[in-house]
């Protein structure tokens, strides 16, 4: 499963619900560098409103992996370029 998830290319078609599930199964197969790659991969090329749940997921990741500051600059991202959203305001960040 995860050498179709490997390309950047592959991962930046992905939907966020695709990029999601891909990453949970690498997590769950023991592939956690390679699932936060993935969402590495897919937050410098992937366009969808709801890009902030990928950065939560993302900072998650990097935490569990005791990368906390790449997990603060993720929490970081999401924050400065979502604030509104994440304040309630369903308007997607610009």
């Amino acid at each position: 499963m995860s050498n179709l998830y490997n390309s950047g290319a592959t991962a930046t078609t992905l939907s966020l619900q695709e990029l999601i599930q891909a990453a949970e199964i690498l997590q769950v197969s023991g592939k956690h560098e390679e699932a936060a790659n993935l969402y590495r991969q897919w937050l410098q090329h992937g366009r969808d409103e709801q890009k902030h749940i990928a950065w939560f997921n993302y900072g998650w990741l990097l935490q569990k992996l005791n990368k906390v500051d790449e997990a603060v600059n993720a929490y970081d991202q999401l924050t400065n370029n979502y604030a509104r959203y994440l304040s309630g305001n369903t308007t997607a960040a610009a």
